[in-house]
């Protein structure tokens, strides 16, 4: 039975507002990285559902409608905004209003950025920019790069005209934690697999390693595959 806030949100009516959407789009990303706002979303909902004195915002689409009602009370020591990472946080500090995550929410939504990923977004300073100074070139490589979730690899390729071979360059997430490995070989020789393998914070990886590793070839594409891609076994 549905409730009485029901938007139509199932087939998303004239009733449903464009914040409402991005709200429902960020109720649904898979994993999402505690840099986006999903993630707060997602934390909110979740203590909104587990509410044992008033069990009021069980309905997706009773949710949906209150979400920019809630204040950071609502919350307080369950998921504040960490500064210092730029990323949401499950322990105490400071909180930020649900009326500010769903800006950020819709920003997100209309400039059609990954909900589960980290999007470089610019309202933002991000702690590991510092380390690119005085690089500019290093920054505008990571804006344009795919972060890969646990279960993810993202995978270059590339020919190398020399002699014609077609080659990976795959980065996914260590066993280490916060550490990338971004590994190089090609297809047709297998004995070629970790030809160069790095392992390395991802800011470093995507903004220095990789683009020298693939300096002398010209790259083919570049996708997100599952980590079942991988041709070798895991560190």
């Amino acid at each position: 039975m549905k409730s009485k806030h029901t938007l139509a949100a199932v087939n998303w009516g004239d009733s449903a507002g464009i914040e409402k959407i991005a709200i429902d789009e960020a109720l649904s990303a898979y994993k999402p990285n505690p840099r986006s706002p999903a993630f707060a979303v997602q934390k909110i909902f979740q203590i909104a559902s587990n509410d044992d004195d008033e069990q009021v915002f069980l309905a997706r689409e009773d949710f949906l409608v209150m979400f920019p009602l809630f204040e950071g009370a609502d919350y307080e020591g369950q998921l504040s905004w960490d500064a210092n990472g730029s990323c949401w946080s499950l322990s105490p500090g400071p909180t930020v209003p649900a009326s500010r995550i769903q800006q950020d929410a819709l920003r997100w939504y209309l400039n059609g950025w990954d909900m589960s990923r980290h999007t470089r977004d610019l309202e933002f300073a991000y702690p590991e920019d510092r380390e690119f100074a005085p690089s500019g070139e290093g920054v505008d490589r990571l804006f344009n790069a795919l972060l890969p979730l646990e279960d993810e690899l993202t995978r270059r390729l590339f020919v190398d005209h020399q002699d014609g071979r077609v080659g990976y360059c795959d980065v996914y997430k260590s066993k280490k934690e916060d550490l990338y490995v971004a590994e190089l070989g090609f297809f047709n020789d297998r004995r070629t697999h970790r030809l160069q393998r790095i392992t390395q914070p991802f800011w470093e990886l995507e903004g220095f390693t990789v683009p020298s590793m693939l300096k002398r070839y010209q790259v083919l594409s570049y996708r997100i595959h599952h980590i079942f891609a991988l041709r070798g076994e895991m560190e």
